[in-house]
């Protein structure tokens, strides 16, 4: 009983300094306190959506990307300029943070404060302040608490060691390393909008398929040269956008009947059921092809990068074939390499996947990929 008398005012003195270095970090309290006010004040703009939005089942809150989106765009018609951190809607007033950007571009000395919203409906507040090509950036961070109540977890500000405008519009910054520090410093923020067909084609036919767990925007293929493409791997992915559901499997004990995996293939990719058999692993009875879930043994720990669709040509004959570059924030890129999707309408409505072309001067800078059945 008496050690746990002295160990408790302990741990209080111990949460305390925490909560202290965390919240202001290298900050005057006159500027942390304006920090904090803002937040509040950004909060209280949205409070009315975060309220009645469906927050998920889960402990921690989860909003669909229907209700952080509406959080941005409310945030903007209250004059700020804010983001998703998912980046996949436009900023809202993100020509003030440009404007900025540019004259410090120029050697001016000047300063620019955006939000993102984050997953939970909290929010970032950054800002910038920059002379020439010296900088430091803030980050203080808003959520809210179980009883829906706004409360700032830490206020910290960091040297920036680089930042930059790319061509495309993203803000790219990345803080300096303190001695015990070895994970990524990069933070990447789209400031210009993107194209709204861009963003659906990506959402339809991009985003579903994706980087992780199959090759079918990894390796160059088509129709006469199916190269490495590997179908067993892309089979629960096409599945997903047929159905709308996660394929199950059975955990991979049973592997997929032989009609059925024919059958979705062939709606989504230009091959016939001859050249899926010559090309897909089947299983020694010839009645199923393998298939295995996603896990530790068979998938490379790699930084995942998310596609991002920046030009979409329309030809003669139907075909729609759309630039993909793959953004990774871990790299500070916003292309660590491009590709085109070849995309056409069949005659029963659905959009097949027809080609997929890697530029040359990025193979070596591909994912690594390996089969799941090995």
């Amino acid at each position: 009983m008496r050690i746990i008398k002295i160990l408790i005012p302990m741990l209080g003195c111990l949460f305390c300094l925490s909560a202290c270095g965390t919240e202001t970090n290298k900050n005057p309290k006159g500027s942390t306190e304006k920090i904090k006010k803002e937040l509040f004040a950004a909060a209280d703009c949205y409070k009315t959506i975060y309220s009645s939005a469906d927050k998920g089942k889960g402990i921690n809150p989860v909003l669909s990307k229907k209700e952080i989106h509406r959080i941005v765009w409310r945030l903007g018609t209250c004059g700020y300029s804010a983001a998703c951190m998912e980046n996949d809607c436009d900023m809202q007033n993100g020509r003030t943070v440009e404007k900025a950007l540019r004259k410090a571009e120029k050697g001016g000395k000047t300063s620019t404060v955006f939000f993102g919203v984050t997953r939970s409906g909290g929010i970032h507040r950054y800002e910038l302040r920059m002379k020439g090509k010296k900088a430091e950036f803030t980050d203080a961070y808003l959520d809210w608490d179980k009883q829906g109540n706004p409360a700032v977890s830490y206020v910290k500000t960091e040297k920036v060691s680089s930042f930059r405008m790319t061509e495309k519009g993203w803000l790219i910054w990345e803080t300096i390393h303190t001695e015990n520090e070895e994970m990524d410093t990069h933070s990447m923020i789209r400031i210009r909008p993107l194209s709204k067909e861009y963003r659906r084609f990506c959402r339809r036919y991009i985003e579903p398929v994706g980087y992780r767990g199959n090759n079918l925007f990894l390796t160059d293929w088509d129709e006469k040269q199916p190269g490495k493409l590997y179908m067993n791997d892309l089979y629960e992915y096409l599945y997903r956008i047929e159905t709308g559901r996660y394929f199950d499997g059975d955990n991979g004990t049973k592997g997929i009947l032989s009609e059925e995996f024919e059958l979705l293939l062939q709606k989504y990719l230009p091959f016939s059921k001859r050249q899926i058999r010559a090309l897909a692993d089947r299983g020694e009875d010839g009645t199923r092809y393998l298939w295995e879930p996603l896990r530790c043994g068979n998938l490379i720990p790699q930084s995942m990068p998310v596609p991002e669709v920046i030009r979409a040509e329309y030809k003669k004959d139907g075909r729609i074939i759309l630039t993909v570059d793959a953004v990774l924030k871990q790299k500070g890129t916003d292309c660590l390499f491009r590709h085109k999707v070849t995309l056409k309408k069949s005659e029963d409505g659905r959009v097949r996947y027809i080609k997929n072309q890697i530029r040359s001067s990025d193979k070596e800078r591909v994912l690594d990929y390996q089969k799941r059945n090995r």
